[in-house]
């Protein structure tokens, strides 16, 4: 049983989410099995996984957006020319809080 760490509500072990308040359930079923799965817990110590893949590709993707706004900048700058900046700005914002990065 998992017990939600907002309201203290018991749900089963498979929900993501509590069934009382719809809080995100947190479990701890990764943990217990890695240190179970191996006898004295060394063969995993230098074990590397991406399995927050989606988080290194949402900072590559925001690293891009930074570039290309600040590549905007500059060349607008030289150019003397500001008023595509006055969009080009908040367009960028927009697309990166829709993308939610």
């Amino acid at each position: 049983m998992i017990t939600c760490n907002k309201c203290g509500q018991k749900n089963s072990d498979n929900s993501h989410v509590c069934q009382a308040c719809g809080h995100k359930l947190q479990s701890n079923r990764n943990m217990l099995n890695g240190a179970s799965g191996s006898g004295n817990g060394k063969s995993d110590m230098f074990h590397i996984s991406l399995e927050k893949n989606t988080m290194f590709s949402k900072h590559a993707e925001a690293w891009v957006y930074a570039i290309f706004l600040m590549g905007a900048v500059i060349f607008f700058t030289y150019h003397r020319v500001y008023w595509p900046l006055y969009a080009l700005t908040p367009s960028v914002a927009l697309l990166a809080w829709f993308r939610k990065i």
